[in-house]
């Protein structure tokens, strides 16, 4: 499989220089003077040379590789069945190598030492000793090359080039006493070559210390980017994207969703992998104390010298070849006001994008990679490992979610207390017994509010593949408090052809944020589709509480030709909430007139007592990304005319169904109870 193979490849290093066994290639020469062993002699004593000139290598291995193949081969035919293996090895070193060069080298050095431990044992059963020492110094020096490719240890090829050295220096010694000057002179030269290159190698080891020193922070990363063992079986490898249809039939391709990973780093735990024309990027959010985090390192990369930068990933292995960090204002065509983030350019791996402005607070906490076509997860890790970001691939522990679980129930009751707690090191730092001690003590009334909703906590799908938690059964005792259920005006459409549209596609697709139709491409704008991303409203679904005390829908004050109605159930995800309209304002300082609003919200049981004394006609309620279709329970409209021409369109594009009775239905409910003309309200329309 690819991911396995591209595991493999992104673990190997390429080392600094390139070394094989060529006597391993071409039959032993004979003591005659014919052409064709004159022409061997020859070709063993090039080939070292040829080699030093790394921009050979793969032709190099390709030739030798073959020729290996057809010298082993031949053997086999001629009747040596123990050469079995060492035919099968030549051809998995030679397919490794036409496949990825570095694997190859891997494949053919581990080929090179299974051939040297067969000589060995065949030499010792001959009692050839000697041989069996020289084949055994080949073994350490193809062992070493080995390790260099693994740990890509500057120390280990200084080591390396140390061994050759005394290798090629004993087979000079061995070619003289047979008599063959021409070799033991190239042999010769050969290992004062390798002398020479560990004498580099120690003064670039030198020069990567100093250079590590100024920049740990790089240097780290750099490490950090190749511990990939967490991706082997990753579940976004190879994952297919969501697919939703709007009411015309258009498709459009969610992504690959993933919930559960990110550890405490990503908010909620989902990441999204995309495929878009000629790239493919990955996004998530990230909890504000770790963006604070990251903007000092985004500071420090400002800083970085773009040439020490090079020679550090050079010297270090890294697929980067340079580390780029510009400041860019991007406009998007109408869909908001221009915004600032920050460009994180990753020469060889790929770039990230995050939101620089602290104001446009939707985007702020964004990091976008984008990589082009051909790259695989392993790049993405490495990219991430720049920014200190590769947990964002971790799947998360049963303690991560845990601590999720708990502070989204704070969220949700006590949204006073919990919002400065969420934005502490504590509340990723302490252990988990402390962490829910602490939140009691903030809190005491959250004991019997952990107690009692923990165990109702249940995953539900936004979006298939991305998750939130919910609490089961919360919807029953706010209908118990007088919450009759949710709506929302549809905004945006001027014509009847597009409210018919907007209708169908909403029933087809559900009602989603700005943010996650600009994201998609969905192409439809909301009321505020640019002012919420800087209120940090513009990942909600804007929606509107529905008491029992509320008599009519005159009494909103966003009226509409088309509302939907929506069910109780559909605030178990979690909500915030105002009591006048304040563009989901989640900004923790002064904005406008309302002032620290966010800081100073009601929860849902608060917000649905007050709205009951002394409704508003502009609250809002807010709920995270995506309204599942099937949680809307009726649409009212204004006129009968509205109504018919809102059903035939729904029958034409097959959203109404015809049930065994041969009623005429839409999610079950019979047509005339989903779509009701009017403004009174009443119980069952939610139902």
């Amino acid at each position: 499989m690819i991911d396995k193979i591209d595991y493999f490849k992104h673990k190997i290093y390429d080392p600094s220089y390139y070394h094989r066994q060529y006597e391993n290639d071409l039959p032993p020469n004979e003591e005659t003077a014919s052409y064709t062993e004159t022409a061997k002699r020859a070709t063993h004593i090039a080939l070292p040379f040829l080699s030093l000139y790394q921009p050979f290598g793969l032709v190099i291995s390709l030739t030798m590789g073959s020729v290996r193949v057809v010298s082993t081969t031949s053997e086999v035919i001629s009747g040596d069945l123990l050469k079995i293996a060492q035919v099968a090895l030549a051809m998995i070193a030679l397919a490794g190598t036409l496949y990825h060069f570095t694997l190859g080298l891997y494949i053919t050095t581990g080929a090179d030492i299974i051939t040297n431990l067969m000589q060995i044992v065949e030499a010792l059963s001959q009692g050839e000793h000697q041989r069996a020492a020289e084949e055994l110094m080949q073994v350490v020096s193809s062992l070493l090359y080995l390790a260099i490719m693994m740990t890509g240890s500057m120390e280990v090829v200084a080591v390396s080039l140390l061994v050759q050295a005394i290798v090629t220096f004993y087979q000079a010694r061995q070619e003289i006493a047979k008599g063959r000057l021409p070799e033991a002179i190239a042999k010769t030269i050969l290992g004062m070559v390798r002398l020479i290159q560990m004498g580099q190698q120690i003064q670039l080891i030198q020069r990567r210390n100093a250079l590590i020193k100024r920049y740990d922070q790089v240097a780290k990363a750099i490490l950090n980017g190749r511990k990939i063992d967490h991706l082997w079986d990753h579940p976004l490898i190879g994952k297919e994207g969501v697919v939703l249809e709007d009411g015309n039939g258009n498709a459009y391709d969610f992504g690959a969703n993933l919930h559960g990973h990110g550890k405490q780093l990503v908010k909620g735990m989902n990441v999204t992998m995309r495929d878009k024309g000629d790239c493919t990027t990955l996004e998530f959010k990230i909890n504000h104390l770790f963006r604070d985090k990251l903007q000092q390192t985004l500071e420090k990369m400002s800083d970085y010298s773009q040439e020490d930068i090079k020679e550090l990933l050079k010297l270090m292995g890294s697929h980067a070849k340079n580390l780029n960090l510009t400041e860019i204002s991007k406009q998007h065509n109408g869909w908001m006001p221009d915004f600032k983030s920050y460009e994180v350019q990753i020469d060889g791996v790929g770039k990230i994008r995050i939101g620089a402005d602290p104001d446009c607070i939707t985007l702020y906490d964004k990091i976008t990679i984008e990589m082009e076509k051909g790259k695989n997860l392993y790049d993405f890790h490495e990219a991430l490992a720049f920014l200190n970001l590769e947990d964002a691939l971790r799947q998360s522990a049963g303690e991560d979610i845990e601590r999720m679980k708990m502070g989204h129930l704070f969220r949700i009751f006590k949204p006073r207390e919990a919002t400065p707690f969420e934005r502490t090191e504590a509340f990723f730092q302490l252990p988990l017994d402390e962490f829910k001690s602490r939140i009691i003590a903030i809190s005491p009334e959250m004991k019997g509010i952990f107690e009692n909703y923990l165990p109702k906590m249940q995953l539900r799908e936004i979006i298939p593949g991305r998750m939130r938690y919910a609490i089961n059964g919360l919807s029953d005792e706010l209908s118990t408090k007088g919450a009759l259920g949710l709506t929302a005006g549809l905004t945006g459409a001027w014509t009847d052809q597009e409210i018919y549209e907007r209708v169908t596609s909403i029933l087809k697709m559900g009602m989603m944020s700005s943010e996650m139709r600009r994201d998609n491409e969905v192409g439809k704008k909301g009321l505020s589709w640019g002012a919420d991303y800087f209120t940090g409203g513009a990942d909600s679904v804007f929606t509107q509480v529905v008491t029992d005390k509320t008599e009519s829908y005159d009494q909103f004050m966003y009226h509409s030709d088309v509302r939907f109605l929506i069910s109780p159930k559909a605030i178990e995800n979690g909500t915030y909430q105002y009591h006048y309209d304040a563009f989901g304002t989640r900004k923790t300082d002064s904005w406008w007139w309302w002032n620290a609003a966010y800081l100073d919200r009601e929860n849902i049981f608060e917000f649905l007592k007050e709205e009951r004394a002394f409704f508003n006609g502009d609250n809002e309620l807010m709920l995270k990304e995506r309204l599942a279709p099937e949680l809307i329970t009726g649409i009212v409209v204004n006129n009968q005319e509205m109504k018919n021409g809102i059903l035939n369109y729904l029958r034409e594009k097959s959203i109404i169904q015809i049930d065994s009775t041969g009623q005429e239905t839409i999610f079950s409910k019979p047509v005339d109870q989903f779509i009701s003309v009017g403004s009174k309200i009443s119980k069952e329309q939610f139902a």
